[in-house]
């Protein structure tokens, strides 16, 4: 069984990874409305099979292609641990240039970040119990779903709270922010990336293919299991292109937190949750390049 080296990592980094994502997690609230989450009610199966897929589904294969697969123990429940996160806030721009349902993305978006703060310690848990190698190293790290729980609320309710608040309340304010904290919290998080790559660059050049084979089967799986849930459940065109990127984009961000939070920056998680990170970007951006070329020229539904 390959094993994985260990990542350099200090507090300050876990910190700053911290306050990145309560940052993301705040800004994406601020152009979340109470009317989003009022339409998943009003219109709830899109919502539904996509949060099925996501939080049912998805954490379900990923435990089977770990378990078929010979993989690092650590890389194996960093795939459960990427499984079990909430969609992430870019796969509503991804659904905008893939000509995607935005309007469902964001409520997708939003549903999803605030279930996880129960379902994603439970999912992570439950999954992480039926792989062998990975319940031995998740027993040895000494973790609870408690403790996971704690962080889920800082980096998750806690700033998405405040950022309904402000949505709701002081629309105007909200919309200034916004406008200066996507760019602001992408930029950092793009920054802490780079700097956690530099000082990891041996470890990240050893294991590149096997960190990227990996990534590539689970995120493939993820899109395919989107798409074909929609597909399957009646959905079409718009609705189907939103439900298959939010399965398919994964709050990695979300997950690196928690790896450096509560695993000790455990290598094959932290390497797998980064490379995560990165691809599902590129895989989104592909499949809204091939849509914008082969899908016709339907212009993409907006938020409102």
């Amino acid at each position: 069984m390959l094993e994985l080296g260990n990542v350099n990592y200090d507090q300050s980094q876990q910190l700053t990874l911290n306050l990145v994502l309560a940052l993301m997690v705040f800004g994406l609230a601020l152009d979340i409305k109470l009317e989003d989450f009022r339409r998943v009610f009003r219109n709830p199966k899109a919502p539904v099979v996509g949060l099925i897929a996501q939080f049912g589904l998805l954490p379900a294969v990923t435990c089977a292609i770990t378990l078929i697969a010979d993989l690092p123990p650590g890389v194996e429940l960093g795939m459960i641990l990427v499984a079990a996160c909430p969609g992430g806030a870019v796969s509503n721009v991804i659904t905008y240039f893939a000509r995607g349902n935005v309007a469902l993305s964001i409520s997708m978006t939003a549903f999803s970040s605030m279930i996880a703060i129960v379902m994603m310690p439970v999912n992570f848990a439950f999954w992480a119990g039926f792989n062998p190698v990975a319940a031995d190293l998740l027993r040895s790290i000494d973790v609870s779903g408690w403790d996971i729980f704690k962080t889920l609320i800082i980096v998750l309710a806690i700033p998405l709270t405040l950022g309904q608040i402000l949505s709701n309340y002081t629309p105007k304010l909200a919309a200034v922010l916004h406008r200066g904290l996507k760019y602001v919290s992408v930029v950092i998080l793009l920054l802490f990336i780079v700097l956690a790559v530099a000082k990891n660059l041996d470890s990240f050049t050893k294991y590149f293919g096997l960190l990227f084979l990996s990534v590539l089967i689970h995120n493939g799986a993820a899109l395919l299991l989107g798409f074909g849930t929609a597909r399957l459940s009646g959905l079409r065109g718009a609705d189907t292109r939103a439900v298959t990127i939010e399965v398919g984009i994964q709050n990695s961000s979300l997950a690196i937190a928690i790896v450096f939070s509560q695993f000790d920056a455990q290598a094959g998680m932290a390497l797998i949750a980064a490379f995560w990170g990165t691809w599902h970007i590129v895989s989104g951006l592909i499949i809204a390049l091939v849509v914008r070329r082969f899908a016709g020229r339907t212009a993409p539904v907006p938020a409102d």
